[in-house]
């Protein structure tokens, strides 16, 4: 009888990672902690001889995943002599022409749903169904509600449904109607897509990825475990569900704001306040400026001030703008060149353009000391 199983997904194996500044030390360590994750997975299964792992699509990032990744993904699941493993694919990894899944010989314990219709397979001595449907093709604007309507469960089994999709979502990938998934009576529903762990009565759960991957996802992330316990007389199944946190940096977006007081030094000084430097140092860090400053300040250069103070950062200056009177640089230069510049310059009908236009050319002014 299936006593518990690991549900996870959404590893992106193989995904290159890019990042704003300096070269690819910082995606070269993303990509460590990715299989660093997918290892401590194996691992658990292992340690614990979990009999089921559900993985909910998007093992790998693309179809041009490299063959040395998909071999060793296949001879970790080897080792798992007393482990089943059950795939269905995603958005990402969909099993098309080039799909990574027909670039190695999987061993036997490895089930990989093929096709964009409901199959199942069922493992007698767990006593476990479990219904799946993979992608073909990286769109699905349609989920087959017919079809998925015309599933016949036996009570009997501990079914399970894998699918990878949006709950309550209008675009291209796999609408779900989270009712209409829950009116079958799976015991479970194993969810893949969405990054962040999510959980809700009813069985069903969002594993989420592993670790994070980029500034949107925050939180805690791991892989699901779900323990089983059998009520023979009755025959029922009770599932309890938990996260299984795996340590990992993580993404944090700060807003700071700026007045027209600040120095240079004062930026830099609100912007290590952000965290303590313990956090700073080990995590990413995308820092955005709102305000006004000074227009003599120049704030490029502050990813280099500060690259000893974080393992990571990124300042985005976009909202900040200079504290610069508009109304007195025309009455003070209203009859000569640089009046006419700045009018010419308000008259230009986008609001965002006119807004940076005017914002830099001020700034080069100032810089060179044409206005002050």
């Amino acid at each position: 009888m299936l006593t518990g199983f690991i549900h996870t997904g959404d590893l992106h194996l193989g995904r290159p990672f890019t990042f704003n500044k300096y070269g690819n030390v910082y995606g070269k360590n993303k990509r460590k902690e990715l299989w660093s994750a997918f290892d401590e997975m194996v691992h658990y299964a292992d340690e614990f001889k979990v009999p089921l792992i559900l993985i909910a699509g998007d093992l790998f990032d693309s179809q041009t995943v490299i063959t040395m990744d998909v071999k060793r993904v296949a001879e970790a699941f080897e080792r798992l002599k007393e482990t089943r493993i059950v795939i269905i694919t995603g958005n990402h990894d969909y099993y098309g022409e080039n799909s990574p899944y027909k670039k190695v010989i999987w061993p036997k314990n490895v089930y990989i749903f093929k096709d964009d219709t409901f199959k199942s397979i069922y493992i007698q001595d767990l006593n476990v169904e479990i219904y799946g449907m993979s992608w073909v093709k990286n769109q699905y604007r349609d989920f087959p509600e017919i079809e998925f309507k015309g599933l016949q469960l036996e009570e009997t089994h501990y079914n399970i449904l894998m699918l990878h999709g949006e709950v309550g979502g209008l675009g291209p990938y796999l609408p779900l109607d989270l009712k209409l998934l829950e009116s079958k009576g799976f015991n479970t529903i194993a969810l893949g897509h969405i990054h962040k762990p999510g959980m809700a009565s009813g069985g069903v759960a969002y594993c989420g990825s592993p670790v994070p991957l980029h500034f949107g996802e925050t939180g805690d992330h791991g892989f699901l475990v779900s323990r089983i316990k059998t009520d023979y007389e009755n025959q029922a199944f009770y599932t309890s569900n938990g996260l299984d946190k795996i340590e990992s940096r993580s993404y944090y977006t700060k807003e700071i704001d700026i007045i027209p007081e600040n120095t240079y030094h004062d930026i830099i000084e609100k912007i290590l306040c952000c965290d303590v430097l313990d956090k700073r140092r080990e995590n990413f860090y995308r820092i955005i400026l709102k305000g006004y400053i000074e227009p003599e300040i120049q704030l490029e250069w502050l990813e280099d001030d500060l690259e000893d103070e974080f393992y990571y950062v990124e300042v985005n200056t976009s909202k900040i703008e200079p504290d610069i009177d508009i109304a007195r640089l025309l009455l003070e230069n209203g009859n000569n060149v640089i009046g006419k510049f700045i009018r010419e310059l308000q008259a230009i009908e986008n609001t965002e353009v006119r807004s940076k236009a005017l914002q830099y050319s001020i700034e080069a002014m100032v810089g060179e000391g044409i206005i002050k």
